[in-house]
């Protein structure tokens, strides 16, 4: 776990003001290490998957506390009933999306962040898993404001032009990262690694929108190293984005 804390620490200082993080494949004590590592300015959204509390992996947002107020926040499982504890669609795991609504404390500016983990054996599950994760960000804008910037960050077990990427960006709602002209810093471009020092595939995104509002602007985008004093701490590089809600 120390060495997860390094690699947040390193993302933290690739981005001006670090305030919002996605995770995914945490469990409930590796979440309260991963908090207590940041310090007490920090907290999270975010259920286990298995039972709705603490049981299996979280997808969690962890975000500053003295930065950000939470005015809505939720977690549904991809699959047709969203709503309870559920699989999808021959998904080999059950599957969530955590979003939040927050407000900038200080600007009173408002925005949607929602994170998620795509299934890793079914393509179906990553597809229709997708839509889960849009209809609730619109649910969301419905409620709050249509006009509001939307942040999406996960892992989608899914390469660019793949089913769930390929879902995604067909429905015109957000625009990866890689695709919205900011500049990308640093020479990683795969960011899967398999606990080996090569990059596999690229699987994890951040994506904005929505897509012609101008409510969201990418400044620059970074996919981070994940080896620390030699030890390989993630299976995962890091995407780090800095980004600034209109």
């Amino acid at each position: 776990m120390p060495h997860v804390q390094s690699l947040l620490s390193d993302a933290a200082a690739a981005t001006s003001n670090p305030t919002i993080i996605g995770l995914q494949e945490v469990l409930s004590n590796q979440l309260s290490d991963v908090k207590s590592g940041l310090g007490s300015s920090w907290a999270h959204l975010g259920v286990g998957r298995d039972d709705g509390v603490s049981s299996g992996e979280f997808s969690p947002l962890l975000y500053r506390t003295d930065v950000f107020r939470v005015l809505f926040s939720e977690t549904k499982w991809l699959s047709p009933t969203p709503d309870v504890v559920s699989f999808g669609w021959g998904a080999g795991s059950r599957r969530v999306v955590t979003l939040g609504v927050f407000e900038h404390i200080a600007t009173g500016k408002r925005f949607i962040a929602a994170n998620t983990h795509l299934d890793n054996v079914s393509s179906q599950a990553r597809s229709e898993g997708i839509k889960v994760v849009v209809s609730r960000i619109e649910a969301a804008q419905a409620l709050y404001g249509g006009s509001l910037g939307v942040v999406l960050t996960g892992d989608f077990n899914s390469e660019p032009g793949g089913d769930a990427y390929a879902t995604l960006k067909g429905l015109g709602y957000l625009t990866e990262v890689w695709e919205s002209g900011a500049t990308r810093l640093g020479t990683n471009q795969l960011t899967y690694t398999g606990f080996t020092t090569v990059g596999i595939s690229r699987i994890d995104y951040c994506w904005t929108g929505p897509v012609g509002a101008n409510a969201v602007t990418v400044q620059q985008f970074e996919i981070l190293g994940n080896v620390v004093d030699g030890v390989i701490a993630s299976d995962h590089r890091a995407v780090v984005t800095d980004l600034t809600i209109v």
